[in-house]
């Protein structure tokens, strides 16, 4: 299952997601660690959604299915 999301979904170099978001591009960022984890630190803006959560509340946190989105 893995490896056929990867053929689909394209990966974004750090290089060029900064740029993007320095550039003003709507880009919604996922933080997929556990809240521990996030309370560690995080990227300012991200939406904190565990993995174990992603299935049941990703449309509900992206309503955009265009949107970019990077999960970190």
């Amino acid at each position: 299952m893995v490896e056929e999301a990867q053929k689909s979904v394209p990966s974004v170099p750090t290089a060029e997601a900064y740029l993007r978001l320095q550039a003003g591009e709507p880009i919604v960022i996922l933080d997929v660690r556990e809240p521990d984890e996030h309370a560690q630190g995080h990227i300012e803006g991200a939406v904190l959604l565990p993995r174990g959560r992603l299935e049941g509340r990703i449309e509900e946190l992206v309503p955009d299915k265009n949107a970019c989105v990077i999960a970190h």
